[in-house]
């Protein structure tokens, strides 16, 4: 569990190294607001249909295979950025690993979380997918002020060495030895659904509409807020580590709290926390007010997504829980696909603040989906032996 959660950290350099070094180093290169909302966005766009066949190549070869290719992604898409750079001359190359980086975090992130069900005892699950989880938002901590620093030092060719090398690291810890389940997830329910491989099943709808819903403001302030920031002098790095580091900080309590009470008291909490913090950055930013609001995002985001994934968890078996996970990705990814391609039409002439004002309204409608889920007022109980009749 500690040998995959540090590969998970390093493995992610690949993502988290340049979600505030493309946008700045595009902004610095200048490239308009719309090309680069566009350019952010692809990488999301592209992970939406890596998550989907990562699902079902998960649950038929193996995570830990399928953690090694992300991590290949990872590689290619750093060596393609040190070699060409991101001039007006070099888009095609840009855009080429964005795709990459989408198809190495749709394939890295749930092949890592899919593993851990089964590595600790059913009744501390919600504790170990938080851990888990901790390992990338840490890297979401460091990575972004840390590329920042790079990237003024060294240009975008620092950040890209030094995302190799992390990424290096990763892909040795996963094959140093192998890292295999202790016991298998109990569960009662029938076989999933399959189309194409892929398994799905309708209890997973409502969690994972609650995440689209939600997800559609990080979207918006990944593309245009680091360079809204840079031109009033604000740290756009600390907002970013301010919402990696508070995630990091609550996700364990988030899930001692989801093994024990209602999903949907954390994810209402979780919910109006975002949404404070959404209304905090409809101004220009000042330093200190990113690092508020990245506090206030990072405990809404812990607070919301632990529970959603022990539901998962519950809601699926050993045989589709590659699937389980993998839809959870895709789904955070199309909806920061929305708020950054989406958008990159309308930034022009609508302007931020509206954009902030849509978010800010799914927000609100994934308090209301959460609340029609009525397997969200109940305590998950995914250790709980199954019913034997009356």
């Amino acid at each position: 569990m500690l040998r995959l959660s540090v590969a998970l950290f390093l493995v992610q350099a690949g993502f988290h190294g340049f979600t505030a070094s493309i946008p700045l180093a595009l902004a610095r290169a200048g490239r308009p607001d719309a090309e680069i909302g566009a350019i952010v966005g692809i990488a999301a766009l592209v992970q939406i249909g890596a998550a989907l066949a990562g699902g079902a190549l998960i649950d038929r070869f193996g995570a830990i295979r399928l953690f090694v290719i992300g991590g290949l992604c990872y590689l290619i898409a750093a060596a393609l950025l040190f070699v060409s750079g991101v001039g007006p001359e070099a888009t095609v190359a840009v855009v080429v690993a964005r795709i990459l980086q989408g198809m190495g975090t749709g394939l890295a992130v749930p092949s890592a979380m899919s593993v851990v069900p089964g590595l600790v005892s059913a009744a501390r699950r919600g504790v170990a997918i938080a851990t888990m989880g901790s390992s990338q938002n840490l890297t979401l901590v460091v990575l972004p002020p840390l590329s920042i620093v790079v990237l003024d030092a060294y240009g975008l060719q620092g950040v890209t060495a030094l995302v190799f090398v992390l990424v290096v690291g990763a892909m040795a810890l996963a094959l140093a030895r192998p890292i295999t389940p202790r016991e298998a997830v109990a569960s009662n329910l029938e076989a999933a659904k399959r189309r194409f491989g892929f398994a799905y099943r309708s209890s997973w709808v409502a969690p994972l509409a609650v995440v689209m819903l939600f997800v559609l403001h990080w979207g918006v302030l990944s593309a245009y807020l680091p360079q809204r920031s840079e031109s009033v002098g604000a740290n756009i790095g600390l907002f970013f580590a301010a919402d990696g580091l508070f995630v990091l900080l609550a996700r364990v309590p988030a899930g001692w709290m989801a093994d024990r009470i209602p999903p949907v008291w954390p994810v209402l909490a979780g919910i109006a926390l975002t949404a404070l913090a959404v209304v905090l950055l409809f101004p220009l930013p000042t330093t200190e007010i990113l690092i508020v609001a990245g506090t206030l995002t990072g405990l809404g985001a812990a607070l919301i997504v632990q529970p959603l994934l022990l539901a998962l968890t519950a809601r699926s078996g050993d045989a589709d829980r590659g699937s389980a996970f993998a839809l959870f990705n895709a789904a955070f990814a199309a909806s920061i696909a929305l708020g950054t391609v989406g958008t990159a039409p309308l930034i022009g002439s609508v302007g931020f603040g509206t954009l902030l004002a849509i978010a800010l309204g799914a927000l609100g409608l994934s308090a209301v989906v959460a609340l029609a889920d009525g397997g969200l007022r109940h305590a998950v109980r995914s250790h709980a032996p199954p019913p034997i009749g009356p």
